[in-house]
């Protein structure tokens, strides 16, 4: 297992949120780091790949953009997007977006990026959320697709633990950043205040920073997490 500072990183939504801050963290590290997005934010001294990772030419395209040293130690698949409404609202578009990037897009990638991560038993973070590990309203998309990453992180790890890649989750809670903004003045608004105010249940200090979450992935693909593969970490203040 290559220690930190001379590895091969690929985080994908590394353009803002988790991903950015998590791009950062390896960064610091000494990693060689792509941040694969759709926008070229990705922090200084990383290097950008666009990429739509629901589109499946495109992740093969960025994959091999990546992996020019023959290897990937690390794949971090942190985008996604949120999807809030009632079921009869939303639509088979909004349904297949959501599905796109936050299932089919860890998918494509753990594909694309496997030979890589053989050549060097890498790992895999994936980034689910508290929604895929319990029932919540409103977001039926957004749900049954991080459900799906859930079980798929559990599928992979049994599959590829033989070849000794690790596969994990983090199941994040309310996390500081944009989208959950609009998220909580669209319950708050449009929805049921009693679902907003679930959103920030959790332990006392406000919302759980990207930073925060980051700190986890690089912990789970680190050499101190070798022995943990199959893992789901709930990091959501005790929401779940």
């Amino acid at each position: 297992m290559n220690q930190p500072g001379n590895r091969v990183v690929v985080i994908t939504g590394a353009a803002s949120g988790i991903g950015h801050a998590t791009a950062e963290l390896f960064r610091d590290l000494g990693d060689t780091v792509f941040g694969l997005d759709i926008r070229d934010t990705v922090p200084d001294g990383v290097t950008y790949v666009e990429c739509n990772v629901g589109d499946k030419a495109a992740v093969d395209a960025a994959i091999a953009t990546c992996a020019g040293h023959g290897r990937i130690d690390v794949l971090a698949n942190v985008a996604g997007i949120v999807q809030f409404g009632r079921i009869e609202t939303v639509t088979e578009e909004e349904w297949d977006r959501v599905h796109a990037v936050d299932l089919k897009g860890p998918f494509f990638l753990i594909q694309a990026a496997l030979p890589h991560l053989r050549a060097c038993a890498g790992n895999v973070v994936n980034v689910s959320s508290v929604a895929g590990n319990v029932a919540q309203p409103y977001a039926t998309a957004y749900a049954a697709a991080k459900g799906g990453l859930t079980q798929l992180t559990k599928a992979l790890a049994l599959e590829l633990s033989p070849e000794g890649i690790r596969v994990n989750a983090v199941c994040p809670g309310t996390v500081d950043t944009p989208i959950v903004e609009q998220v909580f003045h669209k319950l708050t608004d449009d929805l049921d205040s009693r679902v907003a105010d679930r959103l920030m249940m959790m332990l006392p200090g406000g919302a759980i920073t990207p930073a925060e979450i980051g700190e986890t992935i690089v912990w789970l693909a680190s050499p101190a997490a070798r022995m943990i593969t199959g893992a789901v970490i709930a990091h959501d203040g005790g929401m779940s």
